[in-house]
């Protein structure tokens, strides 16, 4: 099943898609991530790598397909499909944050391959309005690595400030990373959308 969005609607809403979609990234992560101390210790810290993740992608699905519902034909796979993209895409990200050392190159590997994951297990649903896979996967591996970079660059600046809480410092940094990364996929589902499908 593939879904189709309504071009007309769009044109006159595009900056609401855009805005919807960023905000229930953003907050979907930093929700989605807020249990994982209680999960770490009532499950493990294993189990919660995948819980977390599966929590937060269901949550931003969830937010996403609130917005997207407003524009499509019918997008209920839209909410497994994140879910799946979010655990599957994480646990990448992790088995590279675990067999390299600490560094950016490997973190930035890490956030690099969790997009190529997310956005091929999207792409599927959205291949209808957008036939080639390239530039979806393209917009979510800029879009999670520049979120990636710039929260780094942010907990780094303030890490005197955060130094007592590793906790809110992992917050911080996903709620920006999110932010950044729904505001350019966003973007980039806008801008492709607005292209003629191909039947």
């Amino acid at each position: 099943m593939t879904i189709d969005i309504a071009e007309s609607k769009l044109i006159r809403n595009e900056w609401k898609l855009w805005l919807g979609w960023t905000l229930t990234t953003g907050l979907g992560l930093l929700i989605g991530f807020l249990p994982s101390g209680f999960l770490a210790q009532a499950f493990g810290l294993g189990l919660a790598r995948v819980l977390s993740p599966l929590l937060a992608g269901i949550l931003i699905g969830m937010g996403q397909w609130l917005i997207l519902r407003n524009y499509l034909s019918d997008c209920s796979q839209w909410i497994p499909a994140a879910g799946a993209a979010w655990a599957i895409g994480y646990a990448v990200g992790i088995y590279i944050f675990q067999i390299f050392p600490p560094g950016l190159e490997y973190g930035l590997l890490g956030v690099i391959l969790f997009g190529l994951v997310a956005g091929g297990l999207q792409w599927p649903l959205l291949r209808r309005e957008i036939p080639q896979i390239v530039p979806w996967l393209l917009a979510n591996v800029l879009g999670w690595s520049l979120g990636f970079l710039l929260s780094l660059w942010v907990t780094n600046s303030l890490s005197a400030a955060l130094a007592g809480s590793a906790f809110l410092a992992s917050l911080l940094s996903l709620t920006l990373t999110g932010f950044v990364a729904g505001a350019v996929v966003g973007l980039a589902l806008v801008w492709i959308v607005r292209k003629p499908e191909i039947e």
